[in-house]
């Protein structure tokens, strides 16, 4: 399997909304998840105010949300080895 189909089944399997639940209170913290969820509201405040579609919006929240983890993985290794 290559890194596209994991990802294809990673977010198939997140179509279930109990194993979405249990994935993300897993491996997000609550503090984080308040983070998203105010990020959240900005975005939905301004979706109106855009000519992007909804696709558009949700593709973005969700490479936000991949840059994001990418950064805080980052900060983590760098606060650990003092960088």
């Amino acid at each position: 399997m290559n890194r596209v189909q994991a990802a294809e089944e990673f977010l198939k399997s997140l179509e279930n909304p109990q194993k979405m639940m249990d994935i993300m209170f897993d491996r997000v913290d609550v503090q984080m998840l308040y983070v998203i969820n105010n990020y959240a509201e900005l975005i939905s405040k301004v979706k109106n105010k855009t000519t992007l579609a909804e696709k558009d919006i949700v593709s973005c929240s969700i490479i936000i949300g991949y840059l994001l983890k990418g950064y805080l993985d980052r900060y983590d290794m760098e606060q650990l080895y003092q960088v």
